[in-house]
């Protein structure tokens, strides 16, 4: 009787718990968010599902280039390879995914519809329609899916370390549990994501301030509830399917990636001659997942030379 007793009040604390949780996860505080914002005086694109971060750079008429950031990136991953692309007469424009950095955490499924708009509203506002497409890791595959479904607006794309292929570590199946995966995530997701983000890095110490940078918007309320819909609804560990549509789509089609990349390794590289026979790849040395970062001159040289390449063939 005593441990039927305790077996209820154990169910009572647990769902009493859980209940709060998710109150605390609908009803989440925008004011940091927002005052962040405000100190740094962003530019803010407004669609049905919330604002998004971005920035522009380089002459209106010239050609444009779109940098997407990685799943757990941020705009300013981008900022090693602004200048090469500007000096070399290309517009670039840069933009927080949903649930990053200082855009909203729209609480609605994180699919690749979500960022297709999204990418789409962003091109819309500044103006742009057909574009280069450059993505890091999971922006990778957001590029691609833009391609798949507006390739008259798609030119062509580089793909940095990208996503969607075979991963060191699969997902964790604890995570697609209803309740029991947002309540972890809540609570730990920082710590969960942490030592995954500092891998990115192949000299971590190098780059320290780059983690501490995800740290400070990772810490925004609703970025860990973005990051685990994210990792349920897209296919950030599998997009199989989408390589084989890229390689029958036939752009122009550069993959540059980190040969010490522990993330997405440089084996899957093996993969590409046979899904995507057109594609040009390049691997760089001591550079892991976040390639863009510790080689930044090495990737500006062989972005840049990429697109003058398809320039003149287009």
């Amino acid at each position: 009787m005593l441990k039927t007793k305790y077996i209820f009040l154990f169910i009572f604390i647990m769902t009493t718990f859980s209940l709060f949780t998710v109150y605390e996860m609908n009803n989440e505080d925008k004011s940091e968010l927002e005052q962040a914002r405000s100190n740094s005086g962003v530019s803010l694109i407004e669609s049905e599902k919330g604002a998004t971060r971005y920035q522009v750079f380089g002459e209106e008429n010239s050609p444009t280039v779109v940098l997407i950031h990685s799943f757990n990136g941020f705009l300013e991953s981008w900022d090693s390879n602004i200048n090469a692309l500007v000096n070399a007469g290309y517009r670039v424009i840069t933009y927080d995914l949903f649930g990053r950095g200082l855009s909203d955490r729209p609480h609605v499924d994180y699919d690749l519809s979500l960022f297709r708009h999204q990418l789409d509203g962003v091109l819309k506002a500044v103006g742009a329609t057909n574009v280069h497409l450059v993505g890091s890791s999971f922006g990778g595959v957001i590029a691609s899916d833009f391609a798949y479904h507006y390739p008259d607006r798609a030119i062509s794309l580089v793909l940095v370390g990208p996503a969607g292929w075979s991963a060191q570590e699969g997902r964790n199946p604890l995570l697609d549990i209803p309740l029991l995966g947002d309540l972890a995530f809540h609570y730990f997701g920082q710590k969960i994501l942490r030592p995954k983000v500092e891998a990115y890095l192949f000299n971590q110490s190098k780059f320290s301030d780059v983690v501490e940078q995800w740290a400070n918007y990772a810490s925004y309320p609703g970025f860990t509830r973005s990051a685990l819909s994210t990792l349920r609804h897209s296919p950030v560990l599998d997009y199989s399917n989408g390589w084989i549509q890229l390689g029958k789509l036939g752009k122009p089609t550069l993959f540059i990636w980190g040969k010490q990349d522990v993330s997405f390794p440089f084996a899957n590289t093996e993969k590409i001659p046979t899904l995507i026979p057109h594609a040009k790849i390049i691997g760089i040395e001591d550079a892991a997942h976040w390639v863009n970062v510790e080689q930044a001159q090495q990737v500006n040289e062989a972005i840049v030379s990429f697109l003058f390449a398809s320039d003149s063939s287009s």
